[in-house]
């Protein structure tokens, strides 16, 4: 049995590598960064030039009286141009941090164990919409997903954006980290956390407002359940205390929690 790493340990051992590992590997791609900066830049820059041109055509076309209306064609491709230049850059900017990530990320797990990373797919999105603890959703976006192991309990930490509708109308309705883990506790219900409303509006029918003893927690978080004793069960003042951490550790201003 191998003795397990305090927080201190796993921090100098992570400072380490990251400067004789990590740190290396991404010196040798800066050139390549400030070479690919220069050419996107050159690029979009070419792009607006274009879509110039196209418009400055457009108009000298009806001023010069060769054609009675501005040329709609031409306005679209005018407009794709503009377009286009502003696209490109978050395009080939994330291109240029996946190849990093490619290479860095499997040395900063090394310095976790058991981690893995993985880039853009999840395979259980259905689960967070079901459990309540993303509001509805149309679209689901990854970035980093981390998958391992701490104390025989296996988690995944994901990445992630949810969106409902599109274009215009497109909202965002969750931006930010999930955490799942595997549960070291048998339960059958199903319960949700989440942050203190006034009106405590349940997240389904299914489920009722349980108040618990912890006036603390209370005024923080609303719990809603199908099962009152198990939610107390589970909701142990330890795990209400580890909560309130979770929140200051990954500086968030909302937390949610569903067992599930």
């Amino acid at each position: 049995m191998t003795e397990e790493k305090t927080y201190s340990q796993m921090r100098n051992e992570f400072t380490e590598r990251f400067y004789k590992q990590i740190v290396p590997k991404i010196q040798k791609y800066e050139k390549e960064r400030k070479t690919t900066l220069i050419r996107t830049i050159c690029f979009s820059i070419l792009i607006i030039l274009a879509g110039i041109l196209i418009t400055i055509m457009n108009i000298s076309l009806r001023y010069k009286g060769y054609v009675e209306n501005f040329d709609e064609n031409l306005g679209k491709i005018a407009c794709a141009f503009f377009i286009g230049a502003f696209l490109i850059f978050p395009f080939f900017k994330k291109k240029f941090e996946n190849k990093i990530k490619e290479k860095i990320m499997p040395i900063v797990c090394m310095c976790f164990s058991n981690l893995k990373w993985s880039p853009n797919l999840y395979g259980s999105s259905s689960m967070f919409k079901n459990s309540f603890l993303i509001n509805d959703y149309d679209y689901s976006d990854y970035d980093d997903i981390f998958r391992g192991q701490f104390k025989d309990v296996n988690f995944d930490i994901i990445e992630s954006e949810f969106t409902k509708d599109s274009g215009k109308n497109k909202t965002t309705v969750f931006d930010g980290v999930i955490i799942k883990l595997d549960m070291n506790k048998n339960f059958t219900g199903h319960t949700v956390i989440k942050p203190n409303s006034l009106m405590h509006i349940t997240p389904s029918k299914a489920l009722r407002h349980t108040e618990l003893e912890d006036i603390q927690f209370e005024k923080k978080f609303d719990v809603f359940t199908d099962d009152e004793v198990e939610a107390r069960y589970l909701i142990t003042p330890s795990f209400m205390e580890r909560l309130n951490e979770m929140k200051v550790a990954f500086t968030a201003d909302k937390v949610s929690c569903a067992f599930y």
